[in-house]
């Protein structure tokens, strides 16, 4: 393999990495934001029933199976991709790895953002840029 083919190719793995390093960055970021939201909910629930939105207990847990589905299809299917162009690209794919847990993170993240805006993310959000 010539190594102008070699250096695209680790050049495309760091790039790989830093998307998965995001991926990651933000899912540390949201999770205690949830977590801390969901918290608030419960105990506002506790003096007054009525503030708890209905289903939501159920829907803390039905979601992150929901989540857990997605985001291993998303990974078989990037799996697939990645066989397959590794097998009529005739060349190694370095990022293969990094696609496929770019793509199983993929759900994850979009099931945090979509709580936090969904819980009240943006009150935290504002008293962040606050402080």
């Amino acid at each position: 393999m010539p190594l102008r083919m070699l250096q695209s190719q680790f050049g495309a793995t760091v790039q790989g990495a830093s998307r998965v390093c995001e991926a990651m960055n933000e899912i540390v970021r949201l999770s205690p934001m949830v977590i801390a939201l969901r918290t608030d909910a419960a105990l506002h629930a506790l003096a007054d029933p009525a503030s708890l939105p209905a289903g939501e207990p159920i829907r803390m847990v039905v979601e992150k199976f929901d989540a857990m589905a997605q985001s291993t299809l998303a990974a078989t299917l990037e799996a697939g991709l990645a066989l397959g162009r590794g097998v009529f690209e005739q060349r190694l794919p370095f990022d293969a790895g990094f696609r496929i847990a770019t793509a199983a993170l993929a759900p994850i993240r979009g099931r945090l953002r979509d709580n936090v805006d969904r819980l009240g993310g943006t009150r935290l959000d504002g008293l962040q840029a606050a402080e």
